[in-house]
C-alpha cells in the first residue's frame, strides 16, 4: 500500500515529485519555525532585562526569516500541486486539509501579533499561552499529515 500516491513516469510524474519535495520542505521550515519560536517565547518569563529582549528579537527574526518564508514556500508549492493534479480538488480529505492549513495560518498571524506586542511590552509574556500555541501547532501538523498521507476519505 502506497501512502503517497502520485503519477509515475514521464515529465508530469517528475514535476509532481519536485513540487512535493519543495512543498514538504516549506512545511518543515514553516512548522519547525513556529514550534521553535513558541518554545523560545515560553522561556522569556524566566529571564529579566536584556536577555528577555534578546529572546524576543531572536523570535522576531526567526518569525520573519523562517515562518514567513517557509509558509510562503509551502503554500505556493501546494497551489502548484493542485494545479498539476486538478482531480485532487474533488477529494474530501483535501478540503479538510485546506481547512486545517487555514487554521494554521490563523495561528501564524496570532503569533505574529504576540511578537509585535512583546516588542512593545516584554513583560506581557505568558508561558501558558505559548505552550498552548505550541500544542495547537503540533496537533494541526499531525492532523494535516493524517489527511495528506492516509487520505481517510
Amino acid at each position: 500500500m502506497r501512502l503517497l500516491a502520485r503519477p509515475r513516469g514521464g515529465t508530469l510524474g517528475n514535476l509532481i515529485g519536485w513540487l512535493l519535495v519543495f512543498h514538504l520542505f516549506g512545511i518543515i521550515f514553516w512548522v519547525g519555525s513556529l514550534l521553535l519560536i513558541t518554545s523560545l517565547l515560553a522561556m522569556v518569563p524566566d529571564e529579566v532585562g536584556l536577555p528577555k529582549e534578546r529572546f524576543i528579537i531572536i523570535a522576531s527574526r526567526l518569525f520573519y526569516g523562517g515562518c514567513n518564508i517557509g509558509g510562503a514556500v509551502a503554500i505556493t508549492f501546494g497551489i502548484f500541486l493542485m494545479i498539476a493534479m486538478p482531480d485532487v480538488l474533488k477529494q474530501g480529505w483535501l478540503h479538510v486539509k485546506l481547512g486545517l492549513v487555514f487554521i494554521l495560518l490563523l495561528v501564524h498571524l496570532r503569533l505574529h501579533r504576540r511578537i509585535v506586542a512583546l516588542s512593545d511590552n516584554p513583560s506581557s509574556v505568558s508561558i501558558s499561552e505559548f505552550r498552548a500555541i505550541h500544542g495547537v501547532v503540533s496537533l494541526l501538523l499531525l492532523a494535516i499529515l493524517v489527511m495528506a498521507l492516509l487520505r481517510p476519505f
